[in-house]
């Protein structure tokens, strides 16, 4: 991140500034744009860059900025789609050569829609792995995204992009997708703020196969960061009738809520213990600050193996229609796993759905003793750039040539299934400097009560960017 760069500055202080007059949205555009031609460390965050859409709509809010009628804190900001998401006039090539031949999207996804109905201004496309298959940072469309605060190491994944263009200090605002990880896996991985809000939370349209455990959400540098972002990205659509539940919850104070912390989950792969470690600490220190804290039994609440197989058939899902010409087009991994998700039977599928089913209820029982759990929200952090885990897991060839990733990362698909609110707070960093999170997971709706609490513990740490 360039020092003092006004591309850098947070969303309450570009607001701020934009007010004052002191800088111009135009001003962070253009150096924004500048800041990212100039890079020569190979972060390769973007599939695609606009400035001539970005400077237009940049001088329309300076416009309105000087005119006394900002639409809101976004107004003039600069933000990010990620390459999965339909920007009106944009390809949508979801990291993959087989849409290379669409045509750029009709109309905007309703989280653009928000987007753009607050003042924000949309200036690229972030890199995604193919179809956002995987928590990794490679694409057969676009080649791989490094991770800026140590670029031998993956960004993780599936926001990728989104992820790396954050920690680059290149804006404040990245809008990615999480169907079991995908925002939280590489905002932990890039020592950001990732926020996979409550499911519907964010309306979006179309949807895919995964549909039903997809989550729209920011990422950010900061808590206060990803709390404006969804000031304005958390309104109904009627494209998307999950949206339009009433949001009215009003939230608890921290100290009210009961805190269950857990170091992993049951029989899941263990995570480092400087992870494990850091999150038993900041459980005490909470405890010790008047806080309602306890660790919790998180016996069974792990099921890699039934959600890869529900993964394997929805993935089939997405590309069962397409012609075999096209589906050759895949990258080979993805290929597999297609194929692979063809020959599940249905006893297999049934019994997996069933495992998921018991692990729901089980998380709802957690949820009846308290209000908001805590645990990490990857094992390790980021493993070297082309690869799923670690090369010390001890499952890493498993991983490699199966590609399930869920075996290296089991804290964070749970609550997709769930479809609750978790964030992932920067927490610590390693002997190396690379950056690791903690999740905290509230119930379904309670996403105001996820949010002051990582403020509140954000404040406490000040872990530094």
């Amino acid at each position: 991140m360039t020092e003092g760069a006004v591309f850098s500055l947070g969303i309450r202080a570009l607001a701020n500034a934009f007010g004052r007059r002191a800088l111009s949205p135009v001003e962070v555009t253009r150096a924004l744009f500048d800041a990212i031609a100039a890079d020569r460390s190979e972060i390769n965050a973007f599939a695609l860059l606009d400035p001539e859409r970005a400077l237009a709509d940049a001088r329309a809010s300076e416009a309105r900025w000087r005119a006394g009628a900002a639409l809101g804190p976004l107004d003039g900001v600069p933000v990010s789609i990620k390459d999965l998401t339909n920007v009106a006039g944009w390809p949508t090539r979801r990291g993959s050569r087989a849409c290379a031949e669409e045509p750029p999207a009709a109309a905007d996804a309703p989280a653009v829609t928000l987007l753009r109905r607050g003042g924000a201004v949309p200036f690229g496309k972030t890199t995604t792995s193919e179809f956002g298959w995987a928590a990794a940072s490679d694409s057969p469309a676009t080649g791989r995204t490094r991770n800026p605060r140590h670029p031998a190491h993956s960004a993780g994944g599936s926001s990728s992009g989104a992820a790396a263009q954050v920690a680059a200090g290149w804006g404040p605002l990245a809008l990615g997708s999480d169907a079991g990880g995908s925002v939280r896996i590489p905002a932990s991985y890039c020592g950001l703020v990732g926020f996979k809000p409550s499911w519907a939370a964010i309306p979006q349209a179309p949807q895919s196969a995964l549909g039903d455990l997809v989550h729209l959400g920011p990422i950010t540098r900061t808590v206060d960061d990803g709390a404006l972002a969804m000031t304005v990205l958390s309104a109904p659509d009627p494209r998307d009738p999950s949206s339009l539940f009433a949001r009215t919850l009003p939230p608890r104070a921290p100290r009210s809520l009961r805190i269950g912390w857990a170091a992993h989950f049951g029989t899941a792969e263990a995570p480092d213990a400087s992870i494990a470690g850091a999150v038993e600490r900041c459980a005490a220190a909470l405890d010790r600050d008047g806080y309602d804290v306890r660790e919790v039994d998180a016996a069974g609440l792990e099921a890699q193996g039934a959600q890869w197989t529900l993964w394997l058939t929805r993935n089939y899902e997405s590309f069962a229609a397409w012609p075999e010409a096209r589906r050759a087009l895949l990258d080979p991994r993805l290929q597999r796993l297609v194929a692979a998700g063809a020959a599940v039977d249905m006893h297999a599928l049934a019994a997996s759905r069933t495992r998921l089913r018991e692990l729901a209820a089980r998380i709802a029982d957690l949820f009846c003793d308290i209000d908001i759990l805590l645990s990490p929200v990857t094992p390790s952090v980021a493993p070297l750039a082309g690869e799923f885990a670690p090369r010390c897991h001890p499952r890493f060839a498993e991983i490699e040539a199966t590609g399930n990733w869920f075996l290296a990362n089991p804290y964070a698909y749970p609550f997709n299934l769930t479809q609750q609110p978790a964030l992932s707070l920067p927490l610590g960093r390693d002997a190396d400097g690379l950056p690791f999170g903690m999740q905290i997971v509230g119930r379904k709706y309670h996403d105001e009560e996820v949010i002051a609490l990582a403020r509140a513990i954000e404040a406490a740490l000040a872990i530094p960017a």
